[in-house]
């Protein structure tokens, strides 16, 4: 299969090329010229598929109103299909151990979400790369069998510490976030207050970096989040950790860059003007140089449009933001078999249409259609 485009993304450059796709690589890419059974995709922009490091989209597709379940692995299937309709062909679905006895994060239901998320891959049952990220709240010890069982199976591709603990974090008060457990799980005042009791109590961080040095043994990236004041990146730095997730001020985002850290910020947070949560909008760290990549965080259908906002705010060429979703996700965690279009990477393509909200009209994982939306092509034919 041939794509020919005047528009391919080649080296932070959009430009006229033929890209030939061959057992699921690309195998050759060459000046834009006219070639007999050539798909033209003059109109579009050709790019890699996209990487996300973090989702938590799975838990609204398990229970999209609260007390509706749905069976996990439907809706695993369900959003394997909107995610390459977004154009993400790399997703690291963020699937938290916490103490929270809510139906939708608990160890338990972590587990069986992870064991089913590697079961489908793992057979080939799934449209695009479908990864795990863990996330490990440092309170939840309880938590620590079941998340070990992940590792020790080889289910767990990236780990990331988060400390909800009042005071701290996205959290500067026990109020915040006591209200947002009243909000998000319908707990009455005794439920929080216990559940706060919890978090200043039970931290354990001789078992915190055992846990730390026995996922660095299974080369499991590791990340932070909600990073809140540079004495604390100081001491995930000495932990190994070297990706700091969702800064939450100007400051933080680059001294973690000034230590040599990445840092990830959400596209839903760009997309929609600022940060859900009240901490720093996006778009200045962005402005600032102080945000390395984007995440879908919740919105995986936010990735794409972000970076045209981000053209249009930042001053940033689109072929240059595009490293944000895709060149910088993927060197970040150690995948250079994808993120740009380049020979002997995989064949991990999306076909864009420009538009006010631009669109993924074509999604190839592994050089076979994911998804298509463009009706004019048989692309059973070039799968």
């Amino acid at each position: 299969m041939i794509l020919q485009s005047k528009k391919v993304l080649i080296n932070d450059e959009f430009i006229p090329a033929n890209v030939e796709v061959k057992n699921g690589l690309i195998s050759k890419i060459s000046p834009y010229s006219d070639v007999v059974g050539a798909i033209c995709l003059d109109d579009y922009l050709i790019a890699p598929g996209i990487i996300d490091l973090h989702s938590d989209a799975l838990e609204k597709e398990i229970e999209p109103r609260p007390n509706a379940h749905f069976p996990i692995n439907f809706a695993i299937r369900n959003l394997d299909r909107k995610i390459s309709m977004a154009g993400i062909t790399t997703m690291f679905h963020a699937i938290g151990f916490e103490e929270n006895p809510s139906k939708h994060r608990n160890a338990r239901l972590a587990r069986e979400q992870i064991e089913s998320l590697y079961t489908l891959q793992n057979h080939n049952e799934l449209l695009v790369d479908n990864l795990i990220h863990a996330r490990f709240e440092i309170s939840s010890t309880e938590s620590l069998d079941d998340l070990y069982i992940c590792i020790n199976n080889g289910f767990v591709d990236i780990l990331s510490i988060m400390d909800h603990t009042p005071g701290q974090g996205q959290f500067k008060t026990a109020e915040s976030l006591a209200n947002y457990y009243k909000k998000h799980s319908g707990w009455n005042d005794e439920q929080v207050q216990a559940l706060l009791d919890k978090k200043m109590r039970d931290k354990d961080w001789d078992l915190l970096q055992k846990l730390l040095v026995d996922a660095k043994a299974k080369n499991i990236t590791l990340l932070s989040h909600d990073d809140d004041c540079t004495q604390k990146l100081d001491m995930l730095l000495d932990l190994g950790i070297h990706i700091s997730e969702f800064p939450l001020s100007l400051e933080v985002a680059k001294y973690a860059l000034q230590k040599g850290s990445i840092t990830g910020m959400g596209a839903p947070n760009v997309v929609r003007g600022g940060s859900q949560s009240g901490n720093v909008a996006a778009i200045d760290l962005i402005k600032e140089g102080a945000c390395s990549y984007l995440c879908s965080d919740y919105h995986p259908n936010s990735m794409l449009l972000a970076l045209f906002e981000i053209e249009k705010q930042a001053n940033i060429p689109l072929a240059k933001a595009f490293n944000m979703i895709t060149k910088t996700p993927a060197l970040s965690i150690g995948l250079n078999d994808r993120g740009e279009l380049k020979e002997g990477n995989k064949a991990d393509i999306i076909v864009i249409k420009e538009a006010e909200i631009p669109e993924v009209v074509w999604c190839i994982k592994n050089g076979s259609s994911a998804y298509s939306n463009l009706d004019f092509y048989d692309m059973k034919k070039f799968a």
